[in-house]
């Protein structure tokens, strides 16, 4: 009698009420499964992960504007900014650009002044010369795109398939120019 409550009372579907359901029923629960399925998928999958915790770094080292050097994954790496390009800092006796040193310390200062620094990247990871290429966000404000709009650096290193943000980077541009900003002031 105990066994017979407890399965009358037992709410999980039984064999004989999927018949119920009928083919057209049947057919929409399975067709439920698969949307949850694929929108799990995509917005659980790796597009998500790039600005997750797992993306975390901490300055190792500042090199110039666009170039900064991260402890990720366990060791030092250089990071090249992807999209953009800021003045050349002089090496080996030459003259720094124009606004290179202006560029250099406005990163340096986002980068020392936050409290978590994320690194997202695009379609490639790294370039030929074994540095990573990303959007790197200070406190979830992109650097590249801060640097771009105060007119500091430009949007001209457009590599595709790397060029998920060229659209937002090329208006911070106009913005900078249309402003007479940073390198656009002269």
């Amino acid at each position: 009698m105990a066994s017979e409550n407890n399965r009358k009372n037992n709410k999980f579907i039984r064999p004989r009420h999927l018949k119920r359901l009928g083919l057209p029923g049947m057919i929409v629960i399975l067709l439920l499964f698969i949307g949850v399925t694929v929108y799990n998928d995509n917005f659980a999958g790796e597009d998500n992960e790039e600005v997750s915790a797992d993306n975390e770094v901490t300055v190792d080292q500042h090199i110039d504007g666009d170039t900064t050097r991260f402890n990720y994954n366990g060791s030092s790496e250089s990071f090249r900014y992807l999209i953009i390009n800021t003045p050349e800092i002089g090496r080996n006796s030459e003259q720094d650009e124009p606004y290179a040193e202006e560029a250099f310390e406005r990163t340096q200062e986002l980068l020392d002044n936050a409290d978590t620094i994320t690194v997202e990247f695009d379609e490639e990871k790294q370039d030929h010369y074994d540095r990573y290429l990303a959007y790197v966000y200070a406190d979830g404000e992109m650097v590249n795109e801060i640097l771009v709009r105060e007119g500091l650096a430009t949007a001209e290193y457009v590599h595709p398939p790397n060029d998920k943000y060229e659209d937002l980077l090329k208006e911070a541009e106009d913005e900078a120019k249309s402003e007479g900003l940073g390198i656009w002031s002269e």
